[in-house]
């Protein structure tokens, strides 16, 4: 691909960049709602999920998660249409690799969420008591920078 004469030729600098949904659950609440919004100075490239829950009691915690602006277009999706129960999302345990363990789970084709997106996230609590959750979305926010910028910054 070449680049118009009149623009600067574009390079992408990835910077580590971890984005975080702290949310503090209700005891059996069901579909407590928590909004993360991408920064808006660059898009965010995600790579690895890891959860943080503080009760795993009768399951811990369920979790859906949107991504608004496009439809809803959803992440997490019931298994059988014909579903009789109510979908309240996958158990965190599972979506995730939790850090208590050392563990994080690896998106298999990092995944661009655009700059300024927001992505919405609904979680019931099922151990009966108040529950603390992170869920830390680690990757690489991608900045666009002029290929003699970039060049100059590496020296």
């Amino acid at each position: 691909m070449t680049t118009p004469a009149s623009q600067p030729a574009q390079k992408i600098v990835k910077i580590p960049r971890t984005l975080i949904v702290d949310i503090a659950l209700t005891a059996s609440g069901a579909l407590q709602p928590y909004s993360l919004q991408v920064p808006s100075d660059m898009d965010f490239e995600w790579w690895w999920l890891a959860a943080f829950r503080t009760s795993n009691a009768n399951g811990g915690v369920k979790v859906l998660i949107a991504e608004t602006g496009v439809g809803n277009r959803n992440f997490i999706i019931a298994g059988s249409p014909q579903q009789t129960l109510a979908f309240q999302g996958i158990l965190i345990d599972n979506l995730a690799g939790l850090v208590s363990s050392n563990a994080a789970f690896p998106i298999a084709v990092p995944y661009v969420m655009p700059a300024s997106r927001i992505y919405q996230h609904q979680f019931t609590e099922l151990s009966g008591a108040p529950n603390t959750v992170q869920l830390a979305y680690h990757g690489f926010g991608l900045l666009a920078v002029s290929a003699d910028a970039s060049s100059s910054q590496a020296s």
